[in-house]
């Protein structure tokens, strides 16, 4: 038995990967902003808005496919902190990370990981004083 595709549907089977594709890309740059847009507005449990001080939380974020890729992660070790240009390091942080997008051959990935490889990531996430919970903000929307 032989089985003859048109090019008709070959064109159509190839618009609909390439939609696929564009769905996938804008979720995962709605995924970077909303960790940065997180930081940047959550409420700590003591009363703090964003989790920004020295700047090097909100700059190890990177998004990877599977376990390959080094993870961007800074010290916030000799750091001017209570930074008054948070929304400026955001803006590099989104950079960042759709630059870390861009890199990804989507088609061919099957998973990726979206982290924050700063030394003092789980005192922000769940620490006394923090706890400011971005990754459980992000599951919540995004699953």
């Amino acid at each position: 038995m032989t089985v003859v595709i048109n090019s008709s549907l070959k064109q159509k089977l190839n618009r609909l990967l390439d939609f696929a594709e564009d769905q996938v890309e804008d979720e995962l740059r709605s995924i970077a902003d909303d960790a940065i847009n997180i930081t940047l507005t959550s409420i700590s449990s003591k009363g703090k808005v964003g989790a920004v001080d020295t700047g090097a939380y909100i700059n190890s974020f990177s998004i990877t496919s599977g376990g390959s890729g080094r993870p961007r992660g800074k010290s916030s070790r000799g750091k001017t902190r209570n930074r008054s240009d948070a929304f400026a390091l955001g803006d590099k942080a989104k950079a960042d990370l759709n630059s870390d997008i861009n890199k990804v051959d989507l088609k061919s990935t099957t998973s990726l990981v979206i982290r924050n490889h700063s030394p003092h990531a789980r005192y922000v996430e769940y620490g006394r004083g923090a706890n400011y919970r971005i990754f459980a903000q992000l599951r919540s929307k995004h699953g």
